[in-house]
């Protein structure tokens, strides 16, 4: 990649004749597209990775990434942009299986967080990913409350740290940490009432997996009664609201526990 950013800059030198003095850049102007410029073009330079699989495939991204980083060499005053392009970084370098890679990408954005909020809270909940897909549920749930300590205004993204802290520590045996993860979204954040009755379900379904009908049966009847177009007093109602309700496993579990196949474990 360095020898081929020196042929680019050669490149550009002889694109300027000493001959025409209007045709000499100003001093101190950078040689190249502007950071937004830069970033478009390694958007489409992803985007023709959709088409294409195996080796051909990671060679665009690599090239891909080449992109992104020339934004970061070239534009480091700007924030915003680099963390944008640390954070695609990140992105490309995860789907590759360089966990290494990501993870310093993903660092790199944290250092732009006050110019770039929600990047860096994006990038602090693919910091936890990272930390839980390895084994490390510790590191994985330090990385999510940092989303909740630092980027509190990062609504949507501190919604998906509550809501992967839940399922953390479901999965270590701690049930009502769980289920108070989960259930806190509705009070934390009323301005997102969809994904908190996707968390309330949550909530219900462990309360069923450890037998408990009742706590399971509680959790879905104060959920309807908050939420339901029938609460005439709420503001937060509308037509994706119920569709989430509608969409609740855990009530068709309470009524034919039998009959109900467990749902596969939710990717991300």
């Amino acid at each position: 990649m360095i020898a081929s950013f020196a042929g680019l800059a050669l490149a550009g030198l002889m694109l300027f004749s000493p001959a025409d003095p209007a045709a000499t850049p100003a001093a101190g102007a950078k040689a190249g597209p502007g950071a937004q410029a830069q970033l478009e073009i390694a958007k489409q330079e992803r985007r023709k990775a959709n088409k294409t699989s195996g080796e051909e495939k990671r060679s665009i991204l690599e090239g891909t990434i080449a992109q992104y980083q020339k934004v970061l060499e070239l534009h480091g005053e700007d924030g915003p942009a680099c963390a944008e392009a640390s954070f695609r970084i990140g992105e490309i370098e995860r789907s590759l299986g360089d966990a290494p890679g990501a993870r310093a990408a993903f660092e790199t954005t944290l250092s732009f967080g006050k110019d770039a909020p929600r990047f860096a809270a994006r990038a602090l909940n693919e910091l936890g990913h990272l930390a839980r897909r390895s084994g490390d549920a510790g590191a994985a749930i330090a990385a999510y409350e940092r989303v909740l300590a630092e980027f509190p205004a990062e609504e949507a993204e501190a919604v998906k740290s509550l809501t992967w802290i839940g399922k953390v520590e479901a999965s270590r045996g701690n049930a009502e940490k769980a289920r108070t993860a989960w259930l806190s979204i509705a009070d934390r954040y009323p301005a997102l009432p969809v994904q908190a009755v996707r968390a309330a379900d949550l909530a219900a379904l462990d309360a069923l997996e450890a037998g408990d009908a009742d706590a399971a049966q509680a959790i879905v009847d104060r959920t309807r009664a908050r939420f339901s177009a029938e609460n005439k007093d709420q503001p937060w109602w509308s037509p994706e609201v119920e569709q989430a309700l509608g969409k609740m496993k855990a009530p068709a579990r309470l009524a034919a526990p039998e009959s109900v196949e467990p749902e596969p474990a939710e990717e991300d």
